[in-house]
């Protein structure tokens, strides 16, 4: 009877333990190349940023 218990109890974690998060793992996932979307949002806002870095020093 025990036995039936364990395993049931076994099958309990597994079950918990076949969920992982997609944001980790897409996040988390040093290796994994960025999409060109991103890419591409990434150099829109650093050119946002340096432009208005420059209008800031071009005010004084």
């Amino acid at each position: 009877m025990s036995e039936l218990y364990d395993d049931e109890e076994e099958k309990e974690l597994i079950a918990e333990d076949e969920f992982i998060e997609t944001e980790e793992i897409i996040l988390d996932d040093p290796n994994r190349p960025p999409s060109d979307a991103r890419k591409r949002l990434e150099n829109l806002l650093e050119e946002k940023r340096l432009r208005d870095e420059l209008e800031d020093f071009l005010d004084y």
